[in-house]
């Protein structure tokens, strides 16, 4: 019997654009239309990380803080529904961004492309209305490779997790039950937990773990057992079935609004009274109707794979050799690339374990700043994380996967090198971007990043690391899109960029943290309360002032929780040295905040 798992992505419009800028994961995010009218109407809508003081007051009150705005709402009746349920300061921070479905589309292909490590078949949802948020894989012959369905479904949903990305999964007999299922783990996992031992006894023979999933307190994943789907899903909403509102109003005037009630209808009747889409859905949950795995569109990328005649041990199996098969992959993945003017953006390699291990294979991801189309660099990467993995014991063959592709600048070099050390500014970029491949391989694609600024007023939170940006490529006359700006409630576009400091306001050196200079650390003596400093003591060294600068007020924004009020100086002790000092205006107190050149 055939076996499919489904991954949900909820709200993936939100969720792509909190993996492109991890800043908005602390204000609410709407991602609206605009329709012909000019009225904006929400597509989707999330709050990932709400303050604390605001999770403080969902514990205390018993609500799951959960709002209800579902897609389609104006954004105007939105936001008066989240000033209801968070207060005004929620509706003054929440962020407005423009609908773009072709880049939703695009992005959920190159996941469907990664997902390929679980099972070689992927597909993407065809949704009627064009909003595409689940992946169907086929994992009929796969499951076993990673210890059980249920353990396949844990590692699919925590391997997602790994990379920003939340999910919920199912694993059913077709994939309409497999969706039904995903987006309703929490039943699903309470209904088995409910059923008869012998339902019980079906989904354990299929998980090295058993049922574990009803005593977890976060469900997001769920097995249906073989053969148990219109059992175990008959009470779930007749909408789990994926109809459009119209189909559902009219089963829910005859008093229908289970799976099971609709199973029960004879199909002659079916037909006769309700839309053809009823009767096509529960012939694709039954199983009946095939429901084909559709694979991501657009121009497929490339990929080779190479199979041994017999399992080779990997310690018997030079490094030299290895990396020359896998150049050789390369060699004819880059080929269609190159023909077409683009380079590789982010690659995969597996590792396929003999069959008679029973072992899911062995997956490294390698991943550019920047495309390119040179096969050494290419083996050069893979050759730094192949020193990182543990190889399995014996593998059958090689297999190399592009999962993302890019179009490659490419440019005629000037007589007479320009630029900075003889080099063009292209060539520069490059060698960079090389170098941070090559430092991404080495340490890990966390390990690098660059400080990046942030419109932040207090100074320790002014930055964050962020990963190296890539160049952004401009509009073109051949279709190619400029990314877009960001839009604000207020209808502005354009990035949210700091506020321009002079360069003698801001030391070069600051702690990871304000030293107090009072107490053990040392002491300060100013001449008027609210006065600049004339003496401090830092460790050992009693520094007097010379001259101060200031004081410079920063307070911070009144939605953060708390509020800090600062007062900053620049002094400059009689021996010379400048130093950044601050009195925290709630008690008094003075800190060290940093030291000039």
């Amino acid at each position: 019997m055939p076996r499919f798992l489904t991954i949900w992505l909820p709200r993936w419009p939100v969720q792509r654009r909190l993996l492109a800028r991890p800043e908005l994961r602390r204000v609410p995010v709407f991602v609206c239309r605009r329709e012909p009218r000019g009225a904006m109407t929400v597509v989707s809508w999330a709050w990932a990380e709400p303050p604390p003081d605001e999770r403080r007051k969902r514990v205390v009150s018993g609500r799951s803080g959960r709002v209800a705005i579902p897609s389609g709402m104006s954004l105007a009746e939105a936001m008066a529904v989240l000033a209801v349920a968070h207060g005004s300061r929620a509706c003054h921070v929440a962020e407005v961004e423009p609908d773009d479905p072709v880049a939703d589309r695009e992005s959920l292909e190159r996941l469907a492309r990664w997902c390929r490590r679980f099972s070689p078949t992927v597909g993407l949802e065809e949704a009627a209305d064009g909003a595409t948020e689940c992946l169907h894989l086929d994992v009929t012959g796969t499951a076993g490779f990673f210890g059980g369905e249920e353990s396949l479904a844990r590692t699919v949903v925590w391997t997602l997790a790994s990379r920003g990305v939340h999910a919920r999964v199912a694993i059913a007999d077709t994939p309409a039950a497999a969706w039904s299922a995903a987006h309703h783990t929490d039943a699903v996992a309470r209904l088995l937990h409910q059923a008869s031992p012998l339902v019980v006894r079906r989904a354990m023979e299929g998980s090295s773990h058993g049922v574990r999933l009803a005593s977890q307190r976060h469900r997001r994943w769920a097995v249906v057992p073989r053969g148990e789907a219109a059992t175990l899903l008959a009470d779930l909403p007749v909408v789990a079935l994926r109809i459009d509102t119209a189909t559902a109003s009219a089963i829910a005037e005859v008093g229908i609004d289970t799976i099971g009630g609709a199973l029960a209808i004879p199909a002659r009747s079916l037909a006769s009274r309700f839309p053809p889409l009823l009767c096509r859905r529960l012939a694709e949950f039954r199983g009946t109707v095939a429901e084909p795995v559709v694979p991501p569109g657009g121009e497929a990328l490339p990929q080779e794979a190479h199979s041994f005649d017999f399992p080779v041990r990997t310690a018997d199996l030079d490094e030299q050799q290895l990396l020359g098969l896998i150049e050789s992959l390369l060699g004819r993945c880059l080929a269609p690339l190159v023909a077409r003017g683009e380079g590789v953006l982010a690659l995969q390699l597996r590792l396929e374990q003999a069959a008679r291990v029973a072992a899911a294979p062995t997956v490294i991801d390698v991943g550019l700043f920047r495309p390119t189309a040179s096969r050494s660099h290419l083996v050069e990467l893979v050759r730094l994380r192949l020193g990182r993995q543990r190889l399995p014991a014996e593998i059958d063959g090689v297999a190399v996967e592009v999962i993302a592709a890019g179009a490659v600048s490419c440019r005629q070099r000037l007589l007479f090198g320009g630029g900075v050390g003889g080099l063009e500014s292209s060539d520069a970029d490059a060698e960079v971007a090389m170098l941070l491949d090559r430092l991404a391989g080495r340490l890990g694609r966390g390990a690098v990043c660059e400080p990046q600024a942030v419109g932040d007023a207090q100074p320790e939170h002014a930055w964050i690391a962020a990963p190296p940006t890539r160049p952004r490529q401009p509009a073109t006359r051949d279709g190619g899109r400029a990314p877009r700006d960001r839009v604000s409630r207020s209808g502005a576009r354009g990035y949210a960029v700091p506020r321009p400091v002079p360069a003698g306001r801001r030391p070069i050196w600051m702690p990871p943290r304000p030293v107090p200079l009072d107490g053990l650390e040392g002491e300060v003596m100013a001449v008027a309360p609210d006065g600049p400093p004339v003496r401090f003591r830092l460790g050992d060294v009693l520094h007097r002032v010379a001259q101060a600068h200031g004081p410079e007020r920063i307070e911070t924004a009144w939605w953060r929780g708390p509020t800090v009020r600062r007062d900053y100086y620049v002094v400059e002790t009689d021996s010379g040295e400048r130093f950044w000092l601050f009195r925290r205006l709630r008690d008094g107190g003075w800190f060290l905040h940093g030291m000039f050149a």
